[in-house]
């Protein structure tokens, strides 16, 4: 009986370990593993069908445009890929910078919001992210590797650009990467675009992995070498040094309305905010596409030359 009992609690240990590991895999690794069927069933859906059709439709289109490809590698030497659209040959140099969310690529992020910023004569770039698209990396950051990556982009593009400005558009998990740069932007960063960004991935990683968030949270310690804390935004938010434009749509079912209203209220610098009623994740142009441009308007006529 003794050894029955033992064997049992040895199986339960080693099925959580089990669990554990691949909810990991699920949730941070480029490879999410064989629990893809399983999770995919309780995800919360992202978005309306016909914002996927606009969405996809618009990538397609991108991909007939010939950008310019560039690499880097990133701290942890990875070789990461980024693409360079010009606006036009006689466009004084003006530079946004975007930055896709969680599992994205940046296709499927620029193509929407292409046409809208070489119409104002403002060139476009948007990399890979590490562990998506056609960068290297195994393992996402919430914000923290992408934010160190970011800041090489801009530094790498300075380098190519010293006249130019820049203006960074993140959207979701690259809303949470801008907010972190928010502290940390060179000079030539003239404002920030926010499009529902987390202010923390451990408050929604809570929720989503239960009782396995803090077995998850020390696997990524020992495995990524950052802590989920360290994804919190809101202490570079205190410390911004530039103009910040929210965008948040109030259905927002992945990342909670109330973050956006709370980043808001906790930035310190010239700031506005767009918070669409209708709108789910990051559906807010989808929504209201003249809303979102006057509003991206104004910022590009006061902030930038």
């Amino acid at each position: 009986m003794k050894k029955l009992i033992i064997g049992a609690g040895l199986t339960a240990v080693g099925a959580a370990g089990l669990m554990t590991a691949e909810l990991y895999r699920y949730t941070f690794c480029r490879d999410r593993g064989w629990l893809i069927p399983l999770m995919k069933k309780n995800e919360a859906k992202g978005h309306d069908e016909d914002y996927y059709t606009a969405r996809d439709t618009a990538a397609d289109r991108l991909k007939g445009i010939a950008g310019e490809k560039l690499t880097i590698r990133s701290e942890r030497g990875e070789k990461l890929c980024g693409w360079y659209y010009r606006a036009g040959a006689g466009c004084s140099r003006r530079i946004a910078v975007i930055i896709h969310g969680y599992r994205s690529e940046h296709l499927e992020t620029v193509g929407l919001y292409y046409e809208y910023y070489l119409g104002r004569g403002i060139d476009v770039f948007c990399a890979d992210n590490t562990a998506s698209g056609e960068s290297e990396g195994k393992i996402i950051g919430y914000g923290v590797y992408e934010s160190r990556d970011s800041l090489r982009w801009i530094e790498h593009l300075h380098a190519r650009f010293p006249e130019a400005e820049m203006l960074l558009h993140g959207f979701s998990m690259g809303g949470a990467t801008v907010l972190k740069l928010s502290s940390l932007v060179p000079d030539y960063v003239k404002f920030i675009i926010d499009d529902c960004g987390f202010s923390s991935a451990q408050e929604l990683l809570k929720v989503s992995l239960g009782r396995f968030y803090q077995p998850v949270r020390l696997l990524n310690k020992l495995v990524a070498g950052y802590d989920l804390e360290d994804s919190d935004v809101r202490q570079s938010l205190r410390a911004a040094r530039v103009p910040i434009l929210f965008f948040h749509g109030e259905e927002d079912k992945l990342v909670p309305f109330y973050m956006g209203e709370e980043m808001f209220k906790l930035c310190p610098t010239e700031k506005q905010a767009h918070f669409v009623p209708s709108a789910r994740h990051v559906e807010s142009k989808f929504k209201d596409p003249e809303g979102y441009a006057a509003c991206i308007d104004r910022f590009i006529e006061k902030y930038m030359q």
